[in-house]
């Protein structure tokens, strides 16, 4: 999934017509001068990070005049808002408001349909208010071949109590708007919150577009490099890279992403960082939960899996083993029909191009386990090459579970850091 941020998301709702307010976005302090000749006091200046909750923490700050908004940028610009480093800043006239509303689009995976979300308390997290008072929140399913009207809007809106007619228009018109960006962009979850209604109308005061990241390839112009992304942040530089992988070519896939890209978790709780890579999720699943209590933690999960061709294996081991501070690298396959001697074959190039003076062999931990379709030609290919006779790498076939392939690997990693604390 591709998540944008506010700034970017309020240029496609300006498109469909949808009202913004007026803003620019800034990049370094000295811009915030020149970008407020334009607007008129008061104004918003908010962090624009990959980060629900901004307003609590600190990222949003209204200002009154020209000190104020240079004291606010440059806390914003010095400051991180859940973790995350602002990089950007929205600075834009702060609307008069009489009232706030929540209004959005996403999927209904029980119905099978998008669904039209409205709710009358607006400017707050809407999964509190379905879990504290779920009967204020209105859903309207649609049907995808015929869309969405303005009389289907309006009564769907007949039951939104404290506005006026004029106001169920002005909302109703912005909710057919927004099921059009919904469809346009491939979007998973579309919404404005709040939604301002003002004397002069209705004002999209926040918006968050999330792009299905399977439909990225028709998106761009919106030069988006990658749709792998965890939790609030925003993509890394690696997710970027491992994100073209796919692109043109759909034989196989390949899931990549950074689970502890700065390594602060594992730090935290004293684990062993360690490259990952499964063909299928189960697997790595399972994998995992055998790694993790030995005290090693991946850093990145990836699944390459749907049988992919060696070229996509080549390009991302070298994307896994290219972490740093990594001190192993664990490949393990589910029992498939994936042709496993194409995934050598892959794994190998990458590996002979990362340690050409070995001839291919790794200096860290290195477990190989296949398991499935041609893996006696895998690991073959691997003692041909001359990968498995590496001091550091281990080659496994399919009479191994999960457990005995994590205890080979401990085996070898301890055996590994006993010999890098003789040379120290």
């Amino acid at each position: 999934m591709a998540k944008l941020l506010e700034y970017r998301g309020k240029e496609i709702l300006r498109q469909f017509g949808i009202p913004t307010p007026v803003g620019q976005v800034i990049s370094q302090v000295e811009e915030a001068q020149k970008v407020v000749v334009d607007l008129n006091y008061p104004l918003a200046v908010k962090a624009q990070v990959y980060a629900g909750k901004r307003g609590k923490a600190g990222g949003v700050r209204i200002v009154n005049n020209e000190a104020e908004m240079m004291t606010a940028v440059s806390e914003l610009f010095s400051s991180s808002i859940r973790g995350l480093e602002v990089e950007m800043l929205l600075i834009e006239e702060k609307a008069d408001v009489q009232q706030e509303i929540y209004v959005g689009v996403t999927a209904d995976p029980s119905a099978r349909t998008p669904v039209l979300i409205v709710c009358a308390e607006g400017g707050v997290d809407i999964e509190e208010v379905a879990e504290k008072n779920p009967n204020a929140i209105l859903r309207l399913p649609v049907d995808i071949l015929r869309g969405v009207f303005i009389h289907d809007a309006l009564g769907f809106l007949s039951d939104l109590s404290g506005f006026t007619s004029r106001q169920k228009l002005q909302v109703a018109q912005i909710l057919c708007s927004l099921y059009e960006v919904y469809r346009e962009y491939d979007c998973k979850l579309i919404e404005i919150n709040p939604l301002a209604l003002t004397d002069s109308g209705v004002v999209a005061l926040d918006a968050r577009v999330d792009i299905d990241g399977d439909a990225m390839s028709r998106h761009a112009d919106l030069g988006i490099d990658v749709a792998e992304e965890a939790g609030e942040r925003g993509s890394t530089l690696l997710e970027q890279i491992a994100g073209t992988i796919d692109h043109g070519d759909h034989r196989g896939t390949v899931h990549f992403v950074q689970i502890d890209p700065d390594m602060s978790y594992i730090n935290e709780h004293d684990f062993i960082p360690i490259g990952f890579d499964c063909v299928g999720a189960g697997a790595s699943l399972t994998m995992m939960d055998e790694l993790v209590p030995l005290g090693f933690y991946p850093v990145n999960f990836c699944d390459s899996s749907g049988n992919p061709v060696a070229s996509k294996l080549y390009r991302i081991t070298k994307v896994i083993f290219s972490q740093p501070g990594i001190e192993g690298y664990v490949f393990v396959s589910c029992v498939s029909s994936q042709q496993l001697d194409n995934t050598a074959r892959g794994i190998i190039k990458a590996l002979k191009e990362l340690y050409p003076s070995t001839g291919g062999q790794p200096n860290i931990p290195t477990l190989l386990c296949f398991r499935g379709a041609w893996d006696e030609d895998a690991i073959q290919l691997l003692s041909d090459q001359g990968i498995s006779s590496g001091h550091w790498v281990r080659v496994l076939g399919r009479d191994v579970t999960e457990r005995d392939a994590a205890m080979t690997f401990q085996t070898l990693y301890q055996e590994w850091k006993g010999s890098q604390g003789d040379n120290q």
